[in-house]
């Protein structure tokens, strides 16, 4: 009725103060109403959200940023107070300079470290041949690869036996016998291309002569957001930034995933020619994700 009564040219002047009378609201709140209408006209379900959330968020400029403050006041839970604070302090304009899996303030950790499980280069368990009737002994280089050569320097090999390898003048290996505790599976590699933040393809060098195909690498123990998101994308570049410094990484890795993904722990180092100090002194690259609060702990 108010919208038929009013002249076209005084409407936007009468509609606000009549309906303030009627209704017995304040104009403010028929203002905000009116902005709430306009600027998020889609809506998502925010849990924990009131009222007065919404008109917290509805000045703010851009739809875009008023969706990402209510987005992270219904995941926290924020109280109002909360919810002005964050708007205050330009979470979003920090979060565009430098987008962030975990918030600053947040342990990405999640409570749990995150230990690297690297082992010796170059470092092997002998197994039998899966050759019926046959005696011989194979060098497992894992992927499953095996190898067998003259077992030079080993005075008594056996099946299960753990030993390491030294390349001599004449391309030959001598062997020597390690604890049986002793780290496997850790190996020179070198990254061929980043799928995101958390998985990348490289080519592994087992060692003895032998070189993998390119293989999937899902970096253990984290996540990063998909890449469909700001931080996913951020934390990407960041991998492929540090990674474009070095000629090699080294790689551990026991066992797939559900997808046939090897779970591995990289290391680098900047400037190292040498694997070995690589492996012993490089950067751990997902822990270092963890503590850009690139990634959280996975799982969650």
């Amino acid at each position: 009725a108010h919208i038929d009564d009013q002249p076209r040219a005084d409407y936007g002047e009468r509609i606000i103060p009549d309906l303030s009378k009627d209704l017995h609201l304040s104009q403010s709140l028929l203002w905000d109403i009116v902005l709430f209408r306009r600027s998020l006209t889609k809506l998502p379900t925010y849990k924990e959200l009131a009222w007065s959330h919404i008109r917290e968020v509805l000045r703010v400029p851009t739809q875009e940023r008023r969706r990402y403050y209510l987005q992270l006041a219904s995941e926290g839970a924020w109280s109002v107070r909360q919810l002005r604070e964050a708007i205050s302090a330009d979470r979003y304009g920090e979060a565009v300079a430098r987008p962030l899996a975990v918030p600053p303030e947040e342990d990405p950790f999640d409570g749990r470290p995150l230990r690297a499980r690297f082992g010796e280069l170059f470092t092997y368990r002998l197994i039998p041949s899966a050759e019926p009737g046959s005696d011989a002994l194979h060098v497992d280089l894992g992927f499953h690869m095996t190898v067998r050569l003259p077992l030079i320097g080993l005075r008594d090999p056996g099946a299960g036996m753990v030993v390491d390898s030294e390349k001599r003048a004449d391309g030959t290996y001598t062997f020597s016998p390690r604890p049986p505790q002793t780290r496997r599976y850790t190996y020179i590699a070198w990254p061929q291309r980043v799928i995101d933040g958390d998985t990348l393809i490289a080519v592994a060098d087992p060692g003895l002569h032998h070189q993998t195909s390119p293989l999937r690498l899902r970096l253990r123990g984290i996540d990063t957001p998909e890449l469909g998101t700001l931080s996913g994308r951020y934390a990407r570049a960041f991998v492929v930034e540090v990674l474009s410094a070095v000629a090699f990484i080294i790689i551990t890795t026991f066992r797939t995933d559900l997808h046939g993904r090897y779970l591995a722990d990289v290391r680098y180092l900047p400037g190292e020619s040498d694997p070995q100090v690589v492996c012993r002194q490089g950067i751990y690259l997902n822990r270092q994700l963890l503590q850009e609060h690139l990634a959280w702990r996975y799982p969650r």
